[in-house]
């Protein structure tokens, strides 16, 4: 007994002395934020990764403490008007803040997570697919898919059936990178259905979130038998499988025929430039959820305010249906001189960000908003946090697409001149910033001027609340969203 009462002081005493520390000698207990907070991760961990709901309560912690919180006892977050200078920037002559390491090795060479001047090397391999040349090339293949996602939609809306938006984007952008990465799709629109991997993504977003909680609480290791925790390795071996495919193809399927693929494999045989099998394997699933579920959250969630505001559906239709006479006349650089499009595109990326968190850095050891953070600090930042902070935008939460216009432009409107429109990286920024940004852009235009005109649509009955109700594992968990289509012509 007197044992047990002795662990029991002890470990009361231990756990004293820790939120004491914690709370007024930890090299952190200069950064404002909850004491809750600062004395454990529990909350953090808890609202975050098992209930989805810590992202919603970033714009309230930043608005009260400022831009630099602490919001764990080793972790702050920062604001973008701090973090895309200097935590995500380029830091010539100093240490990069690096990403938090996967728990698995063989991810450790991935794009994403690769060291400094690994990171560079297969940056440099990759960046030519996602040029002004490339998008020229690629516009064939992503024609193809987007015109059977507007014949699917249409024999459904025929057919007077409500229309779950979600998963048609999903399909249409999952065949279209799968195409352009491994020159052969995922066959989702033409087989009416949802491939494996589509089913999966979601789920490991949850996944990655619970190994992420295991990384702070090792003791969660307990739960790797958990379906659920298993399933960012599902998509894993999905991708290995389909990237060994094309491998064993070589660099080009046919003379002058270039996918992503090859141009990951280009100059492999001179001292190793090109990127090694390994870091093949390990990129290409990544390349996939990225240019898939991204866009596709972008897409739905533009479907979901422009229908929800008459006024900004309106003005677009107009604009579109002006430009472009046939389906014929769209393409992915056509579609670019339509500047309101362009402008609710940019609107819909600020009120609902395809990566609402972003992945969370570490400290080399530097300053942060003037302060020391000492090396393995965690450092987060949040898109949602950062563009709806009135101190950036006027009326942060409203989906105002005209603080998006130029002068010349007819609707301009000069009370968004305060706009901070420099905080605006719905991509990143810095050296990781997404290398498909102008490929994401192109297609969503493509997609909603080929939509708009070939349709007029409204929300179905009950959506109204869709985005409410979302949770965030990193990507929104999106429920269907359904929409009635009307086609414009017989």
């Amino acid at each position: 007994m007197e044992t047990l009462w002795l662990i029991a002081s002890l470990t009361l005493a231990y756990g004293i002395a820790s939120v004491v520390y914690r709370l007024w000698f930890h090299p952190l207990s200069k950064f404002p934020g909850p004491p809750l907070l600062a004395a454990t991760y529990v909350p953090y961990v808890y609202s975050n990764f098992l209930r989805g709901e810590w992202t919603r309560k970033m714009p309230a912690l930043h608005r009260k403490y400022g831009p630099a919180v602490r919001i764990g006892p080793n972790h702050i977050a920062v604001d973008g008007s701090i973090a895309w200078q200097e935590v995500f920037g380029y830091r010539k002559g100093r240490q990069e803040f690096l990403r938090v390491p996967n728990l698995y090795e063989a991810e450790q060479v991935n794009i994403l997570t690769a060291h400094h001047d690994s990171h560079r090397r297969q940056r440099r391999q990759l960046a030519p697919a996602f040029n002004d040349s490339a998008l020229i090339r690629q516009d064939p293949t992503v024609r193809k898919y987007v015109k059977m996602l507007l014949d699917r939609l249409e024999e459904r809306a025929r057919q007077d059936q409500p229309v779950n938006v979600v998963e048609w984007f999903n399909l249409t952008l999952f065949d279209i990178t799968g195409d352009l990465l491994f020159s052969d799709s995922f066959h989702s629109l033409a087989n009416n259905g949802y491939h494996p991997w589509i089913r999966f993504i979601v789920q490991s977003f949850r996944g990655t979130a619970m190994q992420r909680v295991y990384q702070i609480y090792p003791i969660a290791g307990l739960f790797r038998m958990i379906p659920v925790w298993s399933t960012p390795q599902t998509i894993r071996r999905y991708g290995t499988e389909k990237s060994m495919m094309r491998l064993a193809r070589g660099e080009e399927i046919s003379p002058g025929h270039k996918d992503v693929t090859s141009y990951m494999l280009r100059q492999a045989s001179h001292g190793g430039k090109a990127m090694t099998r390994a870091e093949v394997l390990s990129t290409s699933p990544t390349l996939v959820v990225a240019g898939s579920e991204t866009t596709a959250t972008a897409l739905s969630g533009f479907c979901f305010y422009t229908a929800r505001n008459p006024r900004v559906y309106a003005i677009l239709a107009e604009e579109i249906r002006s430009l472009f006479q046939t389906e014929d006349e769209i393409t992915l650089q056509s579609a670019a001189a339509a500047e309101y499009l362009q402008a609710v595109i940019n609107e819909t990326l600020r009120v609902y960000p395809p990566f609402a968190e972003l992945l969370t850095r570490l400290s080399p050891g530097d300053t942060v908003d003037g302060k020391y953070v000492p090396p393995g600090t965690r450092v987060s930042a949040y898109h949602w946090a950062t563009f709806r902070n009135p101190e950036h935008f006027v009326d942060p939460d409203e989906f105002l697409p005209e603080r998006w216009l130029t002068k010349d432009h007819a609707l301009y409107d000069k009370r968004f001149e305060v706009d901070n429109k420099a905080i605006y990286k719905p991509f990143s920024c810095g050296p990781r910033d997404c290398l498909g940004k102008r490929l994401a852009q192109a297609e969503m235009r493509y997609i909603i001027a080929g939509l708009f005109l070939r349709f007029d649509f409204e929300l179905a009955h009950g959506q109204d609340d869709w985005h409410d109700k979302q949770k965030t594992f990193t990507i929104w968990e999106k429920s269907p969203l359904y929409v009635r289509l009307r086609p414009r012509f017989d």
